[in-house]
């Protein structure tokens, strides 16, 4: 290849590059007229999981460049996360009992370079700072249900208890040495669907009830989900607590949930929604 025609094609990426620049700093200054539209709105996160998940999937199934999957969620990510922080800034709390390098990564591919963020070994402590703080985020681990105790505390509902929002990764990444490792996000902040979801849900009973007798019981409401875990109470006179997975974004209201209370009867003393998130994709 000639000298000539090499500073040509070098000449046309710096034109490009100058026209993506130019589209971004476009497309940022669209997210401060958001910004300042949603103001006012009382809310103190601009986390949008649900959109956030929709627009990587349309992204993803749209390129078709050489570049893997990964790299193009990547800087989705940092572009998606970054503009969240200057509507509204956010942090982000990580519990990572072991592996700390692994959890650490999940967080930070997902929630960008420039999104402060801390360590933590007990996942108490991380509860704690997002139930006292409305602009904090949680990632929290999901490795094990029958090992995870964290959800217990969000079957406790209520306006201030931290809801489930994302799961990472949203993209596994071939390269990473952590591959085993999932984690769930929470905040104070209401789930919403993406288009394709799961929903966790719990049952709060008097008295023990079945998985088996569960299942039947989503089955028939078309919930079609399953009985993911099942903890008995730590005292005599403490509630049990079911923890049922649903292929499907349920919200408050859901006619279904009213008929799994009626199936369940004098049993069920609260059904509760921890939250849902948007089902991750494989590259």
């Amino acid at each position: 290849m000639t000298n000539t025609k090499l500073k040509e094609l070098r000449a046309e990426i710096d034109r490009l590059d100058a026209e993506l620049l130019s589209v971004l700093e476009k497309r940022i200054a669209i997210v401060g007229d958001i910004a300042a539209a949603k103001q006012d709105d009382g809310k103190a996160l601009a986390f949008r999981p649900g959109r956030e998940a929709s627009v990587l999937r349309n992204i993803l199934n749209k390129h078709s460049s050489k570049l893997p999957d990964t790299v193009i969620a990547a800087i989705w990510r940092e572009l998606i996360a970054a503009v969240g922080g200057l509507q509204k800034p956010y942090t982000v709390s990580i519990t990572a009992p072991d592996k700390s390098v692994g959890y650490w990564d999940l967080a930070r591919f997902h929630f960008g370079s420039a999104t402060p963020m801390t360590l933590h070994q007990l996942p108490s402590v991380v509860l704690r700072e997002v139930s006292e703080n409305p602009a904090a985020l949680g990632v929290l681990p999901w490795l094990s249900r029958e090992r995870d105790t964290w959800w217990e505390h969000l079957a406790q509902g209520g306006d201030d208890v931290p809801k489930i929002l994302a799961a990472l990764p949203f993209l596994n990444n071939p390269s990473g040495e952590f591959e085993d490792l999932n984690s769930l996000v929470i905040g104070q902040a209401e789930p919403e669907p993406s288009g394709d979801d799961i929903s966790l849900v719990v049952a709060v009973t008097s008295g023990e009830v079945s998985r088996a007798r569960l299942n039947e019981h989503l089955e028939t409401t078309g919930l079609n989900g399953f009985c993911a875990d099942s903890r008995s109470p730590v005292i005599e006179e403490g509630d049990w607590l079911h923890l049922l997975e649903i292929p499907d974004f349920v919200s408050d209201g859901d006619p279904r949930l009213t008929a799994l209370h009626e199936l369940l009867g004098d049993n069920v003393i609260k059904i509760v929604i921890l939250g849902a998130y948007a089902v991750p994709m494989r590259s």
